[in-house]
């Protein structure tokens, strides 16, 4: 899926494409018709969509498409006084190439008199490196820093180098994978569905039937959510969707099936496919996961990796199991069972389902456990994406993923987006599980932040001296709070000393980080949930006895008053909660 061969087959196949938005292309038009245009680097990860972005300029500034498609790695058109080169993709240069086309870059972007602009896409690692085997010239080290400094802050800090920078992996990918849904479901081609044969009566093509769950009902669609919770965590823990693989991932939900070639259903073989009784394994359900796949497969794809790591299907709740269970013959599931599982016989209560969940449960000799247990996984996985908002708190809806407080997590980051206030609980978790790992016992604290040493090793799993009690509410210029992390997402946010003049120490929460604080806060060692978290934690700790000895100092508070040393002890009371014994030590 390259944007140059998709040109190609669109031509030769003459079908209609499919549209997406560029938002950096108003913006780089209206840029390089000004009288004083700025040259831009378009960077991002492999499928985010460069070479298009470039593509849509040069069509927008007048280039001739048949031009643009002919191949050329480097191409240039002329702009009244003034010309534009425009390189697809830095990568595809020969390295005395691109040393070649750098030094040219480099100074006519130091350079306020030059009449050539560029238009550069690249990707990040291959950026820098481009940059830095280039000439060793002033001009491309000033173009090299600046480069760098806009990776990272966004910011140029240099003045007298016209270069800005857009990085296409930061847009978010929930947007994005909405439109395109939107783009492929409401494309003109389904417009020949009307009239097929697998189509009509009574006959139910799964090809169509997968388009019309992603289609939905609405913008509050169950299935729409889930998938955009999905993909917003993902990122927020670091893993980003490219464009590239959202096509990818909603081609292969509307095609996807096992029985089909390479996975993947086309036209002329779903009538086999529904008259073997498998159509229910082309579930839209199972296909994000890539479960149409080998499982070799699916497990090299990076797009499935990302997904599967939240362990839907494999997880689950005993409420969960026992309503796919034992809600056909129990009262107290009866009309949940019906609502959420006989009221879709296509993917749900499909005969296939209905007959081996009869059969495990008579305990019939030799009935197929192992296939029972599958069709199970793929009914938590129908049921993560299609329980009605109102139900999903009653099942814990999350409990179905690895990530039990996603919820909570995605209703935090919302609030913290809306300037609203964070929810209680959140803020109770975080410091309940903050107080469990910096002293490494089960403290339950929850209105004050117990700051404690071993008194030598910061990075010590239990710490039983007191450092200090910081209060959570603000008061005498200590607060512990959630607040925006200025990238997008939120940290937790330690505040020592009133005023601005010493900032507050700060934590960025990702998901996984929020996940390893509520686990912890409910009573998880620490160090067998994740060791990663538990050592990042343990440096913010000691970041914070750094500033509360700093502050100690301003102060002008001395550890040894009159020949004796004050140790204070953490002990347990009969409520949990973390409580100083004090202890005088004459030096």
């Amino acid at each position: 899926m390259y944007d140059e061969s998709i040109q190609r087959a669109l031509k030769r196949h003459r079908i209609a494409p499919i549209t997406l938005p560029a938002p950096l292309v108003d913006r780089l038009v209206q840029n390089f018709r000004s009288d004083t245009p700025v040259s831009h680097i378009i960077t991002g990860t492999a499928g985010d969509g460069k070479t298009y972005h470039c593509r849509e300029v040069w069509t927008a500034l007048g280039g001739d498409p048949a031009v643009w498609n002919g191949g050329d790695k480097v191409q240039t058109l002329s702009l009244g006084t003034r010309s534009l080169v425009i390189v697809k993709d830095l990568s595809e240069l020969r390295d005395e190439e691109s040393a070649t086309l750098i030094a040219t870059f480099a100074r006519d972007v130091a350079d306020p008199q030059a009449c050539t602009s560029y238009l550069l896409a690249a990707n990040h690692g291959q950026l820098l490196e481009k940059l830095k085997s280039a000439p060793h010239i002033p001009e491309i080290e000033r173009v090299t820093a600046a480069v760098e400094e806009l990776l990272v802050t966004g910011n140029n800090p240099d003045s007298g180098i016209a270069v800005d920078l857009d990085d296409l992996s930061r847009s978010p990918a929930a947007d994005m994978a909405m439109r395109i849904i939107s783009e492929i479901t409401g494309h003109e081609g389904w417009e020949g569905c009307g009239s097929c044969a697998a189509n009509t009566g009574e006959n139910i093509c799964p090809i169509f039937e997968n388009r019309r769950r992603l289609i939905g009902e609405g913008d509050d669609d169950p299935f729409k959510k889930r998938i955009t919770a999905l993909i917003e965590l993902s990122e927020r823990n670091g893993s980003h969707f490219p464009v590239r693989q959202l096509l990818a991932l909603v081609a292969n939900s509307i095609l996807g099936h096992p029985d089909a070639r390479d996975g993947l259903m086309s036209c002329a073989e779903v009538p086999s496919i529904v008259q073997s009784g498998r159509a229910d394994l082309a579930s839209i359900y199972r296909n994000i996961f890539g479960e149409n796949l080998r499982p070799s497969k699916a497990e090299k794809t990076e797009l499935f990796r990302k997904l599967n790591a939240f362990g839907i299907g494999a997880e689950t709740s005993n409420r969960v199991d026992n309503l796919l269970v034992y809600g056909a013959d129990d009262p107290a599931y009866a009309d949940d069972y019906s609502g959420l599982v006989l009221s879709d016989p296509i993917y749900g209560a499909t005969p296939s389902y209905v007959t081996a969940q009869r059969v495990y449960l008579e305990g019939a000799e030799g009935s197929d456990r192992a296939g029972f247990l599958t069709a199970l996984r793929s009914q938590r996985q129908r049921l993560f994406f299609t329980m009605p908002e109102a139900l999903a708190a009653e099942y814990d809806l999350w409990d179905l993923t690895v990530f039990r407080y996603a919820g909570l997590y995605l209703d935090v980051a919302a609030k913290v987006a809306a300037k609203q206030a964070v929810p209680r609980q959140a803020v109770t978790m975080v410091v309940r599980g903050l107080n469990r790992i910096f002293t490494g016992m089960l403290a339950q604290n929850q209105d004050e932040l117990v700051l404690a040493t071993s008194g030598s090793y910061s990075q010590s799993k239990r710490s039983p001296l007191l450092d200090e009690l910081i209060s959570v509410p603000r008061q005498g210029g200590e607060e512990v709070s959630i607040l925006p992390d200025g990238a997008g997402g939120f940290c937790v946010s330690v505040k020592l000393v009133r005023g601005n003049e010493i900032p507050p120490v700060t934590l960025s929460l990702s998901p996984t980080r929020f996940e390893f604080l509520g686990r912890v806060a409910e009573g998880a060692l620490p160090s067998s949930f994740s060791l990663e978290c538990h050592e990042d934690l343990l440096a913010f700790k000691a970041r914070l006895l750094r500033e509360t000895e700093n502050r100690r100092k301003l102060d002008g508070d001395d550890e040894i008053n009159d020949g004796e040393l004050m140790l204070r002890f953490i002990d347990l009371g009969s409520d949990g909660r973390a409580v100083a014994r004090r202890v005088i030590v004459r030096v």
